[in-house]
């Protein structure tokens, strides 16, 4: 049948279907359904069923192949038979028929591949973009609108280990001692950047101890991987939050194994990024992980310089420190950063500036060439396999307890926690030193907080001994 309108009648693909749909919305503002479907050249039955359909058709156009590794209906008949007889489904067939449903039903066609095999779709990524993307987001305020990710930290090393770990996969063994992974979720304005959840190895490092209040949340799992599980009770402690808020979000996450599909949510809409896509759409990618690392290396930078200049023996970095840096770094990133990479990702309109002019100039990382991207690379989850989707178990990747021996070689000091009293004879020497320097006002008003906050403990903490004195 003839093409009216660029929009075929007959074998409607996703993109024509998703093209319907926007041309739908900017019409019923002024036009009923009869009168759109007429200029469309549709019967009016096609497009309630398009329109009744719309979720579905948005999440067939963001499912895109994985890996760009050729398929064609022998082998997916063939995957499908192995899976058949290992759920013991023994009338399965397999025939011509089912592949060419299953194709239709998923809307698989068969291409040629081209280019390299991690390459971007660049009309896929459009599609996403000026089609589906907008009709996501219009329900919702920029407020509203979240991204959260993972990624990985060697949150030990310093720069004269960076060529020794460049591009290390770390997917477990000796360095996963070395790692930490990192969720980070912010909205589209900066104005709410979430506390960070930090995922370690040990389960109680001993850095830990008499330790009450942490600067970030922090679980455990046995390769410091993100999990189902973790996932899960991350983002359902998230919608209780937002459910007492009385308030709707949308929270996009990138299309990974650790990240499940419907999970039960009354106050978040999940929405998952096309797959292998995330470098281009995924707001994070786009500089704010970048700056973060950035942030907290720099951190790591001063701390490496100050143990030169130091007669002292240097304290080793553990991951008590690690979590204070890497929240301090995400403290320190502003919200026109986060905008910026949220517009490159086409979350936000208007023209975004680079994202690189909003970083700092780290002159202290470039006396050390490649360490601030030391691990871009660093696994953040595992790949679930056929064998661990069929009999639905992650072992040992669920796994959130960890073994002695293996506690004592992740963490072999502990500092003892200064007394009140000497530490408020060293906030008196900081005040002395910052009151030296110019602009310092703000400095000295934390200072002070710092110090009445101590004097309150430590009030308490004697009138606590008189009683038990007394008693005794």
């Amino acid at each position: 049948m003839a093409d009216r309108g660029g929009i075929k009648r007959k074998a409607l693909s996703v993109t024509d279907k998703l093209n319907i749909l926007k041309m739908y919305d900017e019409k019923s503002v002024n036009k009923n359904q009869k009168e759109i479907a007429k200029e469309m050249d549709l019967p009016v039955s096609t497009l309630r069923t398009i329109l009744a359909n719309k979720s579905k058709i948005e999440s067939s156009a963001m499912t895109a192949r994985t890996l760009n590794l050729p398929v064609n209906g022998n082998i997916v008949t063939e995957k499908a038979h192995e899976i058949a007889k290992r759920l013991n489904i023994d009338e399965f067939s397999g025939s011509g028929g089912w592949i060419d449903r299953f194709k239709k039903r998923h809307g698989i066609v068969y291409r040629q591949i081209c280019g390299e095999a991690e390459s971007v779709n660049d009309a896929d990524i459009a599609a996403w973009s000026e089609n589906i993307l907008p009709n996501i987001l219009k329900e919702y305020s920029s407020n509203d609108i979240f991204n959260a990710d993972e990624f990985g930290l060697f949150f030990k090393l310093m720069p004269d280990k960076s060529l020794v770990f460049k591009r290390e996969k770390c997917h477990g063994g000796k360095l996963s001692k070395e790692r930490l992974s990192v969720l980070a979720c912010t909205n589209a304005t900066g104005s709410q950047k979430l506390r960070l959840l930090v995922i370690g190895k040990s389960k109680a490092p001993r850095c830990f101890k008499n330790v009450r209040t942490f600067p970030c949340d922090y679980v455990s799992q046995n390769r410091a991987w993100m999990t189902g599980d973790i996932f899960i009770n991350w983002i359902k402690q998230l919608d209780l939050s937002f459910k007492k808020q009385n308030r709707n979000i949308l929270l996009f996450v990138d299309n990974c194994p650790a990240h499940p599909t419907n999970i039960p949510l009354e106050n978040i809409k999940l929405v998952f990024l096309p797959p292998n896509a995330t470098a281009k759409l995924q707001p994070l990618d786009q500089g704010i992980i970048k700056v973060l690392k950035q942030k907290y290396r720099k951190k790591l930078v001063l701390r490496y310089l100050k143990e030169m200049e130091s007669k002292n023996p240097a304290k080793k970095l553990d991951v008590l420190d690690a979590l204070h840096y890497v929240s301090a770094a995400w403290d320190e990133i502003t919200a026109d950063v986060i905008k910026n990479c949220f517009r490159k990702a086409k979350f936000v309109e208007g023209d975004y500036s680079a994202v690189e002019k909003s970083c700092e100039d780290f002159q202290e990382l470039e006396e050390f060439p490649g360490y601030a991207e030391i691990d871009e690379d660093v696994a953040t989850s595992n790949i679930r396999s056929i064998d661990q989707i069929i009999t639905d178990k992650i072992a040992p990747a669920d796994v959130t307890s960890i073994d002695e021996e293996s506690e004592d070689e992740e963490e072999d000091d502990t500092t003892p926690i200064l007394p009140v009293v000497n530490a408020l004879d060293y906030v008196n020497e900081l005040r002395r030193l910052v009151a030296s320097f110019n602009d310092a006002d703000e400095s000295l008003n934390h200072l002070n907080k710092i110090e009445n906050f101590l004097y309150s403990k430590n009030i308490k903490n004697m009138k606590q001994r008189k009683i038990d004195d007394f008693l005794k």
